[in-house]
């Protein structure tokens, strides 16, 4: 599998971004929230987009930082990511303070497996 993170997976709709965080539900894995919204009309499996909120982190340089790791942390290990709906997600880092990336990422590997089991549910729902 090749291990990029293209234009194809980015969640880049402003209208699709309101939406998820109105109508979606969220999960929560220190250091790492996962809001998730089934959308029907998605071309792609999944979209996804990361966020490190400015209240926390006042420099961008953090901010930045955080947002490369959570990104670097999905690129590597999306082969775990086994979806069979479409949503789209946006992943929000929650911590105060800057953890290492082997945190961040084992985190988001456990939100893996809990995306896995919602895509599993909205397949069977149908």
């Amino acid at each position: 599998m090749k291990l990029s993170f293209g234009k194809d997976k980015k969640l880049k709709s402003q209208k699709a971004i309101e939406k998820i965080f109105y109508d979606g539900k969220n999960f929560h894995r220190f250091p790492v929230r996962a809001v998730y919204f089934y959308d029907a009309d998605l071309e792609q499996e999944f979209k996804i987009g990361v966020s490190v909120p400015k209240k926390k982190f006042k420099k961008a340089v953090d901010r930045n930082l955080l947002k490369r790791r959570m990104r670097e942390a999905f690129r590597l290990n999306q082969e775990n990511l086994k979806l069979n709906g479409k949503l789209n997600i946006m992943f929000i880092y929650s911590g105060k303070e800057i953890l290492p990336y082997s945190e961040i990422e084992k985190s988001m590997v456990a939100l893996f497996g809990f995306l896995n089991s919602i895509s599993d549910a909205h397949i069977e729902n149908k």
